[in-house]
């Protein structure tokens, strides 16, 4: 992004070789000329130590699966949601080419209401040629209408999930998304998988930010489903290039513009 190399987290290190993989990330940036920032990073330790500057922006929704169950009063919404909809003759059914059609239509339909358009950087963007290559669940109804879909991306060699792209159609029911959401994390946890997570929710910063995303809401929904929240931290070279750090992430997240993307929840 100009003349900013903007990530989207840590840079990428086999175990045990994390310092140094910084390092080198770091002299190919100063190499590139280019400065660096980080978007959102779960250790901030390493970047301080250089002198970086760094600020909490977000918290990740991280499920325990080993721990994972319906039980209790917090699940509480989540076990009637999921009762509602198999009660309505919901059905989760996998990708395939069966339902390419009906997912497509639901994802222009929902396209159709944001204004500003997909975001993207480390959100996914609907691609029905590269559908089969993520974990897609879909909802059904009764008569085998698409009614909504919600992706999950692999992480961690295998042991993590995290989910992305999470759609419906304006006629389905309100329990679609959490009825996609826990029937998946339950099949996670019986499967092994050791970790969900429900992606990160940026700290509000007022009302112009929840114009272009809604942490609020967000942050509320997800809570729904009791998770852990792990902070997340930006890195930026100085406090001083703070602001020209956050606007070139802003435009890598907003590929249209950031004053679309206001418009986008306006």
């Amino acid at each position: 992004m100009g003349r900013w190399a903007v990530f989207a987290t840590d840079a990428a290190s086999p175990p045990g070789f994390e310092d140094e993989s910084l390092s080198s990330l770091l002299e190919q940036v100063a190499r590139a000329r280019r400065s660096p920032v980080f978007a959102a990073v779960a250790n901030p330790e390493p970047y301080a130590a250089r002198g970086m500057w760094t600020m909490q922006v977000a918290d990740d929704a991280r499920i325990d699966l080993a721990t994972f169950s319906l039980a209790g009063k917090r699940m509480a919404s989540i076990r009637h949601s999921i009762t509602s909809a198999r009660r309505a003759g919901l059905e989760t059914v996998p990708w395939s080419s069966d339902v390419a059609v009906g997912v497509e239509g639901v994802s222009t339909e929902w396209l159709a209401a944001k204004r500003g358009g997909e975001l993207g950087f480390t959100l996914g963007r609907f691609d029905r040629a590269a559908m089969g290559t993520v974990d897609c669940r879909v909802a059904v109804d009764a008569a085998g209408a698409v009614i909504g879909f919600i992706t999950w991306r692999t992480y961690d060699d295998g042991r993590g999930r995290v989910l992305d792209l999470i759609r419906r159609g304006s006629e389905a029911p309100n329990p679609t998304i959490d009825f996609l959401i826990g029937e998946s994390l339950l099949e996670f946890a019986q499967s092994g998988i050791r970790t969900a997570s429900l992606g990160a929710v940026p700290i509000s910063r007022g009302s112009l930010a929840e114009r272009v995303y809604p942490t609020v809401s967000l942050r509320r929904y997800k809570e729904k489903f009791a998770p852990a929240w792990d902070p997340l931290w930006l890195i930026a070279p100085s406090r001083r290039r703070a602001p020209a750090a956050l606007m070139s992430i802003g435009r890598a997240y907003c590929p249209g513009g950031l004053t679309r993307a206001i418009r986008r929840n306006a």
